[in-house]
């Protein structure tokens, strides 16, 4: 990685934490940073609820991974993220964020 992508990654890793979106470390459950060859990818990984017995049904999923709440947390990264002046790509269940000083692209 050359000092271009490190200011790139610092920028969007800002940008989201302005917008409330605290990055994790590597590895770590929450929003993820990884660099992408066009830029950088943001996803998600759900911390697990526990559940006291007997609060939720017992046939509900696990909050933390329903697809309501990705594709909520989803929308809001990118409402950020271009807020912030970002050009943004959805992709699955991550968002790329990409790069205009990458070569090749606009």
């Amino acid at each position: 990685m050359d000092a271009h992508e490190d200011e790139f990654l610092l920028c969007v890793r800002a940008a989201l934490a302005g917008a409330g979106f605290e990055p994790s470390g590597p590895g770590g459950d929450g929003v993820h940073l990884i660099r992408h060859a066009r830029g950088v990818m943001v996803g998600w990984r759900p911390v697990a609820i526990s559940r006291e017995p007997g609060t939720l049904p017992p046939d509900l999923d696990d909050p933390a991974v329903q697809p309501g709440l990705r594709h909520a947390f989803g929308l809001a990264v990118v409402a950020a993220l271009r807020t912030a002046g970002f050009v943004v790509e959805t992709r699955d269940d991550e968002v790329l964020v990409v790069d205009p000083g990458h070569p090749g692209e606009v």
